[in-house]
């Protein structure tokens, strides 16, 4: 057994081949999916399936192959409660968003939330410690973590690289599908090309022809070099949810021109979907030359960049192909039309994707490193004076460029009042909506590492998070809850404890209660008892509430 701390990224290592395996479904319901592998999601493709759970939580989940409990992970986000298995064709199965484990399993896990007092675990298990058979229970389905509603989400993964697989070529048989995937729209981009005498992006509305057929009504004046994308979504039989698409397809006068097909990738790879997207929602046939995602790539002509350098009709095609072999098709057509090119308007100054980016001025710091970027960029800054915060707003490029690796921000406060530096926090300004980034204070100057670009400010926080009880008239019925919140730079800790011991209380990362079910092995029943909880925000600001209550 080896305890660790939370962590999101997987090393690449050397693919190996693993057995199929024969596997059963995980739920004895029928299967309907409410997302498919791969998906688009914010930074990451979507590792797993998410299979419907009627609505309902509490559904038995069952172990699809026999093997052993390698790791499980509670957490108020993420997947919640999950438990991985590995198995002996070379798979790990991970079952995620569960209300609860088996007894068998909660019974070791509960135990050392309480030797490490501490909610949040991720624990790794030897072969034998937790053996587990195919079909055994090991859970109930949930709506635990980072989860929209019920469901169960599925992992199936090749246990030597950790790489996810594509669950369906195991649950094929499960799941029925006869719809093909639906288009919204094309977008065209330029490459030092020009199309309506412009530089710029433009897209194109689709109209259906036939059920699975798509046109653009007018054919595009293009001239130098150009690329693609477009934004659509599967569909399934019996179910009204958007999917990813399996396969995507670009054929150029009826040739391949750029393929892409996601069964497998690896975890270092997954935020590279910043660069495969615009916005998380159009698929780009493009590779940027600091894209290294490989996996999803089947065939790339140049690129992605076509040239137009005739005067003439290109005739392109996308054909979108789901799990089942469902397509739909995309027809549109670029007419080589010579027209004086466009230079693009560059206000800013040059940062390359290949190489370390540094930019100081007296006020403020920008390093992004060597493969932070995607491609080249015409960097912009410009700061905006501010009375809300103890810095200026700084508006660092365009707010839509996500970075591969952190960059390093240095910004110097306007306003240093502060007695207790460490309340100073970092906030990206999104909007009306502001994210806390915790970094540290340095002799006038705030400092942290930032994923995406956008607007900063230097934020201060003397603010305690807010402790409320949660109808304490019932608490006499056997369970403890509590709201914990902070509105400034966010909890980072908290602990309860009843008659001066600890207890468990379980964190629900979306309503931000905190719950014990009492238990009378640790807290004597028919009896007053005293209750402190502690909670403590990214800043150290604490607070404390007490009370009493009769179980």
């Amino acid at each position: 057994m080896r305890l660790h701390g939370i962590w999101l990224g997987v090393a690449l290592a050397l693919v190996a081949p693993v057995c199929r395996g024969e596997m059963i479904a995980p739920l004895k319901i029928p299967l309907l999916m409410s997302a498919n592998f791969g998906e688009l999601r914010p930074n990451h493709f979507h590792s797993g399936i998410d299979l419907k759970t009627q609505g309902r939580t509490g559904l038995p989940v069952y172990a699809m192959d026999g093997g052993y409990v390698s790791r499980v992970v509670v957490s108020p986000w993420g997947f919640g409660r999950a438990i991985y298995i590995n198995h002996p064709s070379g798979l790990t199965t991970v079952y995620g968003h569960l209300k609860s484990f088996a007894p068998f399993i909660d019974e070791i896990v509960r135990r050392m939330q309480y030797e490490q007092e501490d909610f949040s675990i991720d624990c790794e298990f030897a072969e034998g410690e937790i053996p587990v058979g195919q079909g055994d229970i090991i859970g109930y389905s949930g709506n635990a973590g980072s989860s929209g509603g019920p469901h169960l989400h599925l992992d199936i993964r090749d246990t030597a690289t950790q790489d996810p697989m594509d669950p369906q070529e195991w649950l094929s048989q499960y799941i029925t599908d006869d719809v093909a995937p639906e288009v919204r729209r094309l977008v065209i981009y330029t490459h030092a090309g020009v199309m309506e005498n412009s530089s710029r992006r433009i897209e194109r509305n689709v109209t259906r022809s036939k059920a699975s057929s798509y046109t653009v009504a007018d054919a595009v004046p293009v001239w130098g070099d150009v690329s693609f994308g477009i934004e659509a979504y599967d569909r399934m039989t019996g179910t009204a949810n958007k999917y990813g698409v399996h396969q995507v397809d670009l054929y150029i006068d009826d040739s391949l021109f750029f393929s892409t097909s996601i069964y497998r990738y690896s975890f270092d790879e997954t935020r590279y979907i910043n660069s495969y997207t615009e916005n998380g929602k159009i698929m780009r046939t493009y590779v940027a030359p600091g894209n290294r995602l490989r996996s999803i790539y089947k065939q790339v002509e140049n690129h992605g960049i076509l040239h137009v350098g005739e005067e003439r009709t290109y005739r392109c095609r996308y054909v979108l192909t789901d799990y089942d072999g469902n397509q739909s098709v995309l027809n549109f057509s670029l007419v080589g039309k010579l027209q004086e090119p466009v230079e693009p308007h560059k206000s800013g100054i040059y940062f390359s994707y290949a190489v370390d980016n540094l930019y100081k001025k007296d006020d403020f710091g920008l390093f992004v490193p060597a493969g932070a970027l995607y491609e080249n960029i015409d960097f912009t800054r410009r700061k905006l004076e501010s009375r809300r915060y103890y810095s200026d707003t700084q508006v660092i490029g365009l707010e839509e460029i996500s970075l591969h690796r952190p960059a390093d921000l240095s910004i110097r406060l306007t306003r240093d009042v502060a007695t207790n530096k460490a309340q100073y926090y970092l906030v990206r300004i999104k909007g009306s909506r502001l994210y806390p980034v915790i970094g540290e204070y340095a002799d006038g100057w705030y400092k942290a590492k930032i994923r995406n670009f956008g607007s900063y400010a230097v934020a201060f926080d003397s603010v305690p998070p807010t402790i409320q009880p949660v109808t304490p008239e019932r608490w006499s019925r056997g369970t403890v809850t509590l709201k914990i919140a902070d509105a400034a730079s966010g909890l980072k800790s908290y602990r309860g404890e009843i008659d001066g011991k600890f207890v468990l209380f379980e964190l629900d990362g979306k309503t931000a209660r905190i719950t014990y079910r009492l238990e009378s092995n640790r807290v004597k029943k028919g009896s007053k008892h005293t209750l402190r909880v502690v909670a403590t925000d990214m800043c150290g600001n604490e607070q404390e509430y007490s009370g009493s209550f009769v179980w």
